[in-house]
């Protein structure tokens, strides 16, 4: 186990895979689906205010900067037409779903289903991102995913209280950009571009 202090470290190192992402998406190399990573920005935002609502201090900065990177990116996807992937109905269809986990978490006062709605909902919005990984490999960028979870696994390894809202967002999104990172690397090269 690390110290607390590195799950800032690890949130830092994190955010470094999404600026790298934020300049390959300016650079036109990367196309986000802006629906995914919209919401990949509100929804950390939702659980860093819930997190902090319990007290949970490090690991809540991992979730903040888990947020701030997407929108970013989606901003800059806006400044170069090459750095944007159309949408399909069924990305909307999980935005819908998502959004629906969001207003769940509105209606309750309870932090920790806050932060469990917000996960769901998280997930429901990476699915679009996921399955373009899958089928597209080289319109997402391998290195930006390995570099954030290699930032979130050094936050995970520093949790030293072992409770759902000091642990699952940052074990999710660690496995998350895991995921991401293995799809993507599957590119066959600069013929699929």
């Amino acid at each position: 186990m690390l110290p607390d202090s590195c799950a800032i470290i690890g949130a830092v190192i994190g955010s470094l895979g999404g600026f790298y992402y934020l300049y390959e998406t300016i650079a036109g190399k990367a196309q986000p689906n802006r629906i995914t990573w919209l919401l990949w920005g509100i929804f950390p935002m939702v659980i860093f205010v819930a997190q902090r609502a319990q007290g949970v201090e490090g690991l809540s900065w991992a979730s903040f900067s888990a947020g701030f990177t997407p929108l970013l990116i989606v901003a800059a996807s806006f400044f170069n037409k090459n750095a944007y992937w159309k949408s399909e109905p069924r990305d909307y269809y999980l935005m819908a779903a998502a959004i629906l986990g969001l207003v769940l978490w509105a209606m309750t006062d309870k932090p920790n289903l806050a932060i469990l709605f917000s996960l769901l909902a998280d997930m429901l919005a990476g699915l679009p991102t996921l399955i373009k990984s899958y089928r597209h490999p080289h319109s997402e960028s391998w290195i930006a995913y390995a570099i954030s979870a290699f930032g979130f696994g050094i936050s995970l390894l520093s949790v030293q209280t072992h409770t759902f809202e000091h642990t699952a967002f940052v074990a999710y999104v660690f496995i998350l950009n895991a995921t991401c990172a293995v799809l993507a690397s599957r590119r066959h090269g600069p013929s699929q571009r």
